[in-house]
């Protein structure tokens, strides 16, 4: 790529006239820092090591490694090829490593993904077949929701869809696995989310939930919609971070959820379920593309390439977490 410093500089002055864009304004606030500390020494390889690790947490019953990365004298590099790896472990070893333990463990499975898009994310299209060629799923079900879109194309033979919110979902069939990826940042009732994940009303009772404070008031017999001894996997951004924040000021009524791994912990530990795995999400693939679809008229994938990169080349002097997106959970029913 160009020097992402002068092609910022380019852009800015190419668009003076959108100065009142957060997107024009982020990116000069980039430059901004991105000068001041021109003269400031890069972070050591194990700096950023140690700084992916911090709250790092598994406890799975099976093993996930990471890939090994040596270290390079260009830490520009060196994060990009870190980056890479941790990816790698969170989608091959974490989310299709717990889907091939379930199948070891049982005959069939059930596998609930909710906002699923109507390709089904990654249980869709290539890049599914690419995740999923290796494993025989045949004893798979899926169900895919979204109330938005309605769900088609799963890589899975056994597959059922339903244009529906997780709120409003409703199932007599009791599920190994519950995933929603990028989905919670977008729930502003959270808490109430995830209590609907665990509990569900056998007919003739009674439900109400309090979607101000996520309080669920039952009267009747309840049963789990997630198997006792199941899964659920998360994957959203670091709320608060700064690709969260850029997000939030390019599409204010977007994420609109407020919580963080501790919050999300203890809301999960009061309807019994165990945090597992927790680690960090980054995606060096699609970068900031998203940008582009928010503002096609104004940001190419050139230029969101461009924010990217000056957001890795800060953080390989300042570790300030710009370019990293967010996390990844696993819970445990118990």
């Amino acid at each position: 790529m160009v020097n992402p410093n002068n092609m910022g500089k380019n852009w800015l002055q190419a668009n003076k006239n959108n100065f009142g864009s957060p997107f024009y304004n982020l990116l000069n606030f980039l430059l901004t820092l991105h000068n001041s500390i021109e003269n400031l020494e890069p972070i050591s390889c194990r700096q950023y090591r140690q700084y992916l690790q911090v709250g790092f947490l598994n406890e799975m019953p099976f093993s996930i490694t990471l890939p090994d990365v040596k270290e390079e004298e260009d830490i520009v590099s060196f994060i990009n090829a870190l980056d890479q790896a941790y990816l790698y472990q969170m989608i091959n070893g974490a989310f299709v490593g717990l889907i091939r333990y379930l199948l070891q463990q049982k005959d069939n499975i059930s596998l609930l993904d909710f906002g699923t898009g109507a390709s089904c994310g990654l249980y869709g299209g290539q890049s599914g077949h690419t995740l999923f060629d290796s494993i025989d799923t045949q004893h798979l079900h899926f169900v895919g929701i979204d109330n938005v879109h309605k769900p088609g194309g799963s890589v899975f033979n056994s597959s059922t869809y339903r244009k529906s919110d997780i709120l409003s979902f409703t199932s007599d069939r009791k599920f190994d696995l519950i995933t929603g990826h990028h989905v919670m940042e977008h729930c502003y009732n959270w808490e109430a989310v995830i209590k609907h994940l665990h509990l569900l009303l056998k007919k003739g009772g009674y439900a109400r939930i309090d979607y101000t404070t996520g309080t669920a008031y039952f009267t009747g017999h309840l049963h789990l919609l997630l198997k006792k001894g199941g899964y659920a996997y998360l994957s959203f951004p670091r709320l608060g971070g700064f690709y969260d924040t850029t997000y939030r000021l390019m599409a204010p009524k977007d994420h609109c959820a407020s919580f963080d791994l501790n919050s999300l912990q203890k809301c999960g530990e009061t309807i019994g379920l165990k945090l597992c795995l927790a680690g960090a999400y980054l995606d060096p693939n699609f970068r900031f593309s998203w940008m582009g679809n928010l503002l096609p008229k104004l940001i190419d994938q050139e230029i969101a390439d461009c924010f990217y990169s000056l957001c890795v080349s800060i953080d390989a002097k300042k570790l300030l977490g710009l370019h990293l997106y967010g996390n990844y959970v696993i819970f445990q029913k118990i």
